[in-house]
């Protein structure tokens, strides 16, 4: 079942208001461990696969530049989706998040063959010690799409050489283009991350010139609330689901820009569902059949216009998750599913 649970920030962390006492906690405990250089594996130790890469890397970031000083042995994917472009690369991180899905090792199938039969230690959705991140012994953080704040981000640059998010995007809202690269960069693979990159760009080339229909059609991504019952979210063009289309050729109406402002989604009221009745098409990703169901029995819902003319679209339960993810790994499969049909019905 698909479940986005990420906040609109992460949440706080465990002790991050007494961030210069866990400071000196994490210190002890990486002593204790005797650095960060072992093999030992927990109940998801594992090791990077491949070449060693090119290093030492450097990284610049939201917070500035992070230095990887040699090929990291123990990799934590604190991100929710960072561990896609992290095993795209041929490594295993030691952890990884959990988004959504309850997948084994929180991965979904398109990348469970690339964890090479390992377990990964699974990271709640919610807060995550900073002890339990130092247990870990990692000798690099990787949390692109982790929403860190300055604080989060300092407090795990005492543990390992931490990768946040990029500038000039909004919370969550790292294209896989750049996702990639900043992982690549940070793993010494930079050469791997650009072919990966270049390879999945031609791939959408292919798919936007197969189909046509999409071209300059208006596009609504919507989902309900997971606050209430009395409002639903659309996501703007900065969101990752957004992005996929709109490399498809489609367009994000600026109605639903302006609302979202400097977040990934703008939450409107079901008395206001009428807003919906402009663009060409609507796209319902939800988290169950039951939750579809109470979407489209809203007030106003059929009487839309996309709806009337048979351009409402429910992408499975996969989809929803590949485009949520919208990674280096999980948009291939999409690719090769959800345009097509949805042009098929536009056209």
């Amino acid at each position: 079942m698909f479940v986005d649970r990420r906040p609109g920030r992460l949440l706080p962390l465990v002790g991050l208001l007494l961030a210069g006492v866990l400071v000196l906690a994490v210190l002890a405990v990486l002593a204790g461990c005797g650095g960060s250089g072992g093999q030992r594996s927990g109940s998801g130790g594992t090791a990077p696969s491949g070449q060693a890469g090119v290093f030492p890397a450097t990284v610049t970031h939201e917070y500035g530049t992070t230095t990887v000083p040699a090929a990291p042995q123990r990799v934590v994917s604190l991100g929710y989706t960072d561990q896609d472009a992290i095993l795209a690369l041929g490594v295993v991180p030691v952890a990884i998040r959990e988004f959504t899905g309850d997948k084994p090792s929180a991965t979904w199938d398109w990348a469970q063959d690339r964890l090479q039969g390992r377990q990964p230690q699974v990271l709640p959705v919610g807060e995550v010690s900073t002890e339990a991140i130092a247990a870990l012994r990692p000798d690099l953080i990787i949390g692109i799409s982790a929403g860190l704040t300055q604080e989060q981000y300092d407090t795990y640059s005492a543990i390992a050489p931490t990768i946040a998010q990029p500038a000039g995007f909004v919370d969550y809202g790292t294209p896989w283009q750049d996702a990639t690269r900043l992982t690549g960069q940070a793993l010494g693979k930079p050469v791997e991350a650009e072919k990966l990159i270049s390879d999945l760009e031609a791939r959408f080339a292919q798919v936007k010139a197969a189909n046509p229909a999409l071209q300059g059609k208006s596009v609504a991504g919507v989902r309900p609330s997971t606050a209430d019952n009395a409002s639903f979210f659309v996501w703007g063009s900065q969101d990752l689901r957004a992005r996929f289309f709109q490399a498809l050729g489609m367009t994000v109406p600026q109605e639903f820009d302006q609302l979202a402002g400097s977040n990934f989604y703008a939450t409107i009221s079901t008395e206001e569902i009428s807003k919906l009745d402009s663009v060409d098409s609507i796209v319902l990703i939800t988290a169950s059949d039951a939750e579809t169901q109470a979407f489209q029995n809203l007030p106003g819902y059929s009487g839309l216009t996309p709806v009337r003319q048979g351009h409402a679209f429910t992408p499975t339960p996969e989809q929803s998750a590949a485009m949520s993810f919208s990674s280096v790994l999980s948009l291939p499969a999409l690719l090769d599913t959800l345009p097509g049909d949805m042009n098929a019905k536009l056209a």
